[in-house]
């Protein structure tokens, strides 16, 4: 893992030094983050039959994309390298019950990089495409009934290693983004060390957790 943080520094590096003709973008966004029914190695009848059928959650990212406009010899097409230096992924899984509410719920913070294509059909407007590595730096997940202080289980994890893929539609200073999202940390269990919230099927100790992001946010 250090080896390829190295090697994504020193290709950042080299990048950003070569000429640039569509400009480099700084971001913020925010949205909705839906998670699928296959977190946990579940399927969507599992999660029916233990009543937790409704599903929510929220994302915040903060990035940059450097363009590098050497490589493509047009004006309106840049490869690059996008980084979110920091995101911020919930997800919840709940009863939805007004009279009894029980909840699974995780989060995870971390930063991503990968490559990425943007192309310029008219001026101002600007898709990128990208694939990020995704480095989980912390997740926490807890089942709670109601409100988070009558949590029954805590899990907490560290530094695990996903992917993404996605889109951003970008106008102005406005970007709207979709993005699907996953990653596989060890939550281990607070009260019981060596105990993991794994999959549905008890397969290793691991916890899969793919989401869909929709996101809005400013790009300058």
């Amino acid at each position: 893992m250090k080896k390829l943080l190295i090697l994504l520094a020193l290709l950042l590096g080299v990048f950003i030094s070569f000429g640039q003709q569509l400009d480099n973008q700084f971001y913020f966004r925010f949205g909705y983050s839906l998670p699928t029914w296959s977190q946990f190695g579940m399927t969507k009848n599992q999660w029916d039959d233990e009543g937790l059928n409704h599903r929510t959650g929220a994302s915040f990212e903060l990035g940059n994309i450097f363009m590098v406009n050497s490589i493509l010899k047009a004006d309106n097409m840049a490869f690059g390298i996008n980084v979110d230096y920091l995101y911020v992924n919930y997800n919840n899984f709940s009863t939805g019950n007004s009279n009894y509410n029980y909840n699974l719920a995780h989060v995870r913070v971390g930063s991503k990089v990968g490559p990425s294509f943007t192309y310029s059909p008219i001026d101002k407007l600007e898709f990128d495409i990208y694939a990020k590595a995704d480095f989980a730096w912390a997740a926490g997940a807890v089942m709670y009934e109601d409100e988070i202080g009558d949590a029954d289980d805590y899990y907490t994890g560290y530094t695990s290693v996903g992917f993404s893929t996605g889109l951003n539609v970008r106008y102005g200073v406005l970007i709207l983004g979709f993005e699907f999202d996953t990653v596989s940390p060890k939550l281990e269990s607070d009260d019981y060390p060596g105990e993991y919230l794994g999959n549905a099927d008890n397969d290793g100790d691991k916890s899969p957790l793919p989401c869909l992001n929709f996101t809005i946010g400013l790009s300058f």
